[in-house]
């Protein structure tokens, strides 16, 4: 389920969007352990960033025990790398767990 949102005041190149995108899709299938089909990714550009860092991750994924603060750690580390490798930009990252019980979703 890991839901990532991008906010950035300019749109990438099509080629580091993808890149960007292919590498938080594997630093979910890796370190979060989650189905690929389960992944979305969302780049909003054009986004009017009036105070704080120039790129925005929010990270929503299901809380899970194997999800724990060392896991997180690893895959912010890993987000964080591949903005400024693909966006040139130190980003601020937000990671939200979402606890299964109260997640209801559809396709």
């Amino acid at each position: 389920m890991p839901i990532i949102k991008i906010l950035t005041a300019h749109k990438p190149p099509a080629a580091s969007a993808e890149a960007l995108a292919a590498e938080f899709e594997a630093l979910c299938t890796t370190i979060l352990d989650a189905r690929s089909d389960a992944i979305q990714i969302a780049l909003l550009d054009g986004t009017v960033m009036l105070r704080g860092a120039a790129v925005l991750i929010e990270v929503h994924y299901r809380a899970r025990p194997d999800r724990d603060a060392a896991t997180l750690s690893r895959f912010m580390d890993g987000v964080d790398a591949n903005c400024q490798r693909h966006l040139g930009q130190m980003p601020r990252i937000r990671c939200f767990a979402i606890d299964q019980s109260t997640l209801f979703a559809r396709h």
